[in-house]
């Protein structure tokens, strides 16, 4: 998961489906009562995380962004984000609760080792849930006052990002990028969601920024019919340590279009 420019993420959480049940049936989720169990979760109100750890990108040349010991090509390399999201650290550090600036990123990924060829948040069906707003900045020019959230092949920050040679770069040949929240010129009251793979997806529809107060979001990823849905929540949505079925099933089918945005993860023949 790679969040970029997002300002005061109150609270991130990741769920999957519990070990112990069946994974849910092609066309929607179980209804047998099965739970999804939270993977990892971070709150900034409390200072609390748990499976998450904050990346940014210095630890190319002398620390300086943007650069990579590898050349131009490499892009530019991770390094631990420092509290504050502004500059590298030797060690890992927890996000403080501020207002990420203009032209700031932070990813945000799992905290977990490789293990075999699962890493990450692997599986066909996923839960990400993010509280979150974007107040107005009001500046201009590169990346002012432009927020945005969204979801990136981890092969790619990993390998080549920003780089000079798309060839270094799996983000053109298929890995892709998720933008969720994304405010595309300075100043914007509006939110664009972009699916950028293929098939790739986008639409001139748009969710209301969250400029004054947090929204809750949801996005969830179904293998079974090769789908992933945007959800703004209900204020009073938890993240809880475990969702019961009957909450993923309302995410799923909930058809307001205003508050959500569906996208087909696969091509038809």
């Amino acid at each position: 998961m790679s969040t970029t420019s997002v300002e005061e993420p109150d609270a991130i959480a990741s769920a999957a489906p519990s070990p112990v049940n069946p994974l849910p049936p092609a066309g929607g989720i179980s209804d047998s009562g099965s739970s999804w169990s939270r993977q990892a979760y971070y709150n900034a109100d409390t200072g609390s995380s748990d499976g998450f750890t904050f990346l940014n990108h210095f630890g190319g040349s002398q620390g300086k962004p943007g650069t990579a010991d590898g050349g131009p090509a490499f892009g530019a390399s991770l390094s631990y984000a420092s509290s504050d999201g502004k500059s590298a650290a030797a060690s890992p550090q927890m996000l403080h609760n501020q207002l990420i600036e203009d032209d700031v990123e932070v990813i945000v990924m799992s905290d977990r080792k490789c293990s075999g060829d699962s890493y990450g948040f692997a599986g066909d069906h996923k839960l990400f849930m993010v509280e979150f707003s974007m107040p107005a900045t009001g500046k201009t020019g590169f990346n002012g006052d432009m927020p945005g959230i969204w979801l990136l092949n981890a092969q790619i920050p990993l390998t080549s990002q920003y780089g000079t040679n798309p060839s270094c770069s799996c983000w053109t040949s298929g890995c892709g990028e998720f933008d969720l929240f994304e405010v595309l010129d300075s100043g914007n009251p509006r939110c664009k969601s972009t699916l950028h793979m293929a098939p790739a997806g986008g639409s001139s529809d748009y969710f209301k920024r969250p400029e004054n107060d947090t929204i809750k979001a949801a996005v969830l990823f179904l293998g079974s019919n090769e789908s992933a849905r945007i959800q703004v929540l209900d204020d009073g949505q938890d993240f809880d340590e475990a969702l019961a079925a009957e909450i993923i099933n309302a995410i799923a089918r909930d058809n307001h279009t205003s508050k959500s945005s569906v996208f087909r993860l696969a091509s038809g023949n």
